[in-house]
């Protein structure tokens, strides 16, 4: 009898052991996603878990509804830094809204610092691209994956063919 009172007292902390492990791996395949280099861009700074859901939050000036995310800053001499956010949605839908709701908001808002936007398709990927704060940033969805990227002018489009797989050549 104590012995079953034990098993089913331990199931829910299994259960949310199990769903504690599954968070970490989730950040962790985020990460896997931003390498150490991209061509001569080094990364110089990895922000994972609660930090990087944390900046996201901040970035947006509120809670959005993701379940991970990565934010990698890489250097190359001579250049300013350039950042690449990652964020993983529930799903695909979510994670597309979301998108069109923050493109929007840069060129709604009167007070927005971004400028020239432009959707374009690069390997069957719609891409939000707006100029601002001497950076070229790019917006796009695969799948559940979320990703901004900004970069100085001259080099963004590499960083964004790095992302933009094609379809054959996703995960």
């Amino acid at each position: 009898m104590k012995q079953t009172i034990l098993t089913i007292l331990s199931l829910p902390l299994f259960i949310f052991l199990c769903a504690c492990s599954n968070q970490s791996e989730k950040q962790e395949n985020l990460a896997s996603l931003l390498p150490e280099s991209i061509g001569k861009w080094q990364q110089v700074k990895l922000v994972t878990g609660t930090e990087a859901l944390d900046q996201i939050n901040s970035l947006h000036g509120k809670n959005i509804v993701v379940e991970a995310g990565a934010i990698g800053t890489y250097q190359k001499t001579g250049k300013r830094p350039a950042m690449i956010w990652i964020s993983r949605s529930k799903t695909s839908d979510l994670t597309r809204k979301q998108s069109e709701v923050m493109a929007d908001k840069m060129v709604s808002n009167p007070r927005s610092p971004f400028y020239a936007p432009e959707i374009f398709i690069c390997n069957g990927v719609n891409v939000y691209r707006f100029l601002g704060m001497g950076q070229v940033h790019y917006i796009f969805c695969q799948e559940e994956l979320g990703y901004w990227i900004s970069a100085p002018p001259e080099d963004g489009e590499k960083l964004l063919l790095y992302f933009v797989k094609n379809k054959e050549q996703r995960p």
